[in-house]
């Protein structure tokens, strides 16, 4: 014992130093000790224990089992533990056990429990330290769980998923990425490289791209790449491989992501042809339709020179793709009639182009009946319908449709919503819009429609000015159209020039104003000027 002494800074005690450290250990520890008797009932626990289980005090605890506080099944283990180690004498050192109470509640601890023996080494009990382990189980599990879907997740991804070591060495591979290689489970992988499944040019690429990203150089993203197979197809791959780095930043190896686009690169080759060949079909369409629309125009009265005819065309059309949906036509009815179309059908591509044919058979077979422009009308009309009803699909086209009668000097026409042409008057010098007093649909919209004929004069010096919505729509980077006005101002400027001439100061000016050369929609333009030129007769004397 230490001696009372001015020297002396030890703690003083009432027993021995022993039995003092052994009081403090029990109080203070946070771990749960016990002491059992040969019957595995409680003979001294520390506060931990008793404050665990639910007891007023350790003491509280003294000649109690774990019958009275666990589950029967757990209590029953830990009896038949602690009968082993009273027979053999061995311990049970850092087991991880389940524990549940007798309310349900589970916890889990990292369980050691010893032989107790007395001063001359018999063994009298069995003594044990259970150090809680629930937060730390929470954690495994929850990293478990994680694991597992992560597991699951990329197992069931069509891409080849890998990992390899900085040595190029297999730790995780995918279940496509198994196939690939030819292993059946993921530790017939480990530890081996590319070369032990591939031991050929391909293989050898590979480990080459691996050692570069090791070696700092730049990730390989989406590269796309073909081999030829044994079998002797080739097969491409789209490939990243990007470097794996532990928490702390150290480089620890390679990740790598692998995906087959053998049939997307087959149907792209695909589409590929095929849209070399619609491009060629377009491209034929175009140049047919080139031919319809640069077509030489007729001449009235029929055989005399073009500078001499009483009708004179000129026209501008500017495709917004290779095929467009306007188009104009011009028919000779006789010596002093014709039929003026200009037409916007919907859309643009194969399917306008298909319609403008329609439109073209339908007028070509009208022959005398195309000289009332209402009729002409109602049968397009007639003739888009049946489309509607068996396709489900709605096709119209907006028609200008006028008569030019040289000898009588007017237009019959009649429109199914198409903008007005504008009529250039020579002899008042004004510039007006050929509209009906009311609009009148577009061919394809009301079936069996009946519409209306109008009758202007068209004089010698006069002009009509055809356009598509292409011309009066076109927009400059604000939004603002170009407007019919704008188009009137320029008839009545330039009137008095040849059709030809005027179209290009339209184009021009339309050019100017959007600031494009090419335009969302097409531009047909279409001038017809009336010369009062005519062939005289030659009266020939057949006397003898």
């Amino acid at each position: 014992m230490p001696t009372d002494s001015p020297h002396n800074t030890q703690p003083q005690y009432s027993g021995s130093l022993d039995s003092e450290i052994l009081r403090s250990l029990m109080e203070t520890i946070p771990d749960r000790i016990y002491f059992k008797d040969l019957e595995s009932r409680f003979v001294c626990v520390n506060t931990a224990q008793a404050k665990w289980l639910g007891a007023e005090s350790p003491a509280a605890m003294v000649g109690k089992t774990d019958f009275e506080y666990f589950a029967p099944s757990h209590a029953d283990l830990a009896l038949q533990t602690e009968r082993e180690i009273i027979r053999t004498g061995e311990p049970s050192v850092g087991q991880i056990e389940r524990l549940e109470l007798k309310d349900g509640t589970v916890c889990w601890g990292s369980a050691t429990k010893l032989p107790w023996r007395d001063s001359k080494g018999r063994i009298i009990g069995t003594f044990g330290l259970t150090r809680d382990h629930t937060e730390t189980k929470r954690i495994e599990e929850k990293l478990n769980q994680e694991r597992t879907l992560l597991r699951t997740i990329i197992d069931h991804l069509p891409s080849r998923v890998f990992v390899k070591d900085r040595g190029g060495r297999y730790i995780l591979n995918n279940s496509a990425h198994q196939r690939m290689i030819g292993v059946n489970s993921q530790d017939d992988a480990l530890g081996h490289t590319i070369l032990d499944y591939h031991n050929d040019a391909r293989g050898e690429r590979s480990m080459v791209e691996d050692h570069r990203v090791l070696a700092g150089g730049p990730s390989i993203i989406n590269r796309e790449s073909a081999d030829l197979m044994p079998d002797g197809q080739r097969r491409w791959a789209l490939t990243t491989k990007v470097p794996l780095h532990d928490p702390m930043g150290k480089l620890i190896g390679i990740v790598g992501i692998t995906h087959d686009i053998t049939e997307r690169k087959r149907v792209e080759e695909e589409l590929r042809d095929r849209t070399m060949e619609m491009e060629a079909d377009l491209q034929m369409a175009r140049r047919i339709q080139d031919v319809f629309l640069t077509q030489t125009y007729p001449v009235f009265p029929r055989g005399v020179p073009p500078e001499a005819s009483a009708l004179r065309f000129a026209h501008r059309y500017l495709p917004a793709e290779s095929l467009g949906g306007d188009f104009f036509e011009v028919v000779q009815l006789s010596d002093t009639k014709c039929v003026v179309l200009i037409c916007d059908v919907m859309g643009h591509g194969v399917r306008a182009g298909l319609l403008t044919a329609l439109i073209r058979g339908l007028v070509g077979e009208l022959d005398d009946r195309a000289e009332n422009p209402a009729h002409v009308l109602a049968e397009i009309n007639r003739g888009f319908l049946p489309i509607f009803r068996q396709t489900g699909q709605p096709v119209f086209a907006t028609v200008f449709c006028g008569v030019i009668d040289t000898e009588l000097q007017c237009i019959l026409y009649a429109n199914a919503g198409h903008p007005p042409p504008f009529h250039v008057r020579q002899d008042t010098g004004t510039v007006v819009p050929l509209a009906l007093e009311s609009p009148e649909p577009a061919a394809g919209l009301v079936d069996d429609f009946a519409y209306t004929r109008g009758v202007v004069p068209f004089g010698v010096g006069d002009k009509l000015i055809c356009f598509t919505d292409g011309v009066v729509e076109a927009a400059d980077a604000s939004g603002e159209y170009f407007g019919q006005e704008r188009l009137c101002n320029l008839a009545l400027h330039f009137g008095h020039r040849p059709g030809d001439e005027l179209i290009e100061k339209i184009v021009a000016a339309v050019r100017g104003f959007s600031g494009r050369e090419q335009f969302d929609d097409d531009l047909c333009l279409l001038a017809i000027e009336s010369t009062g030129k005519t062939c005289p007769m030659m009266v020939l004397n057949w006397e003898i």
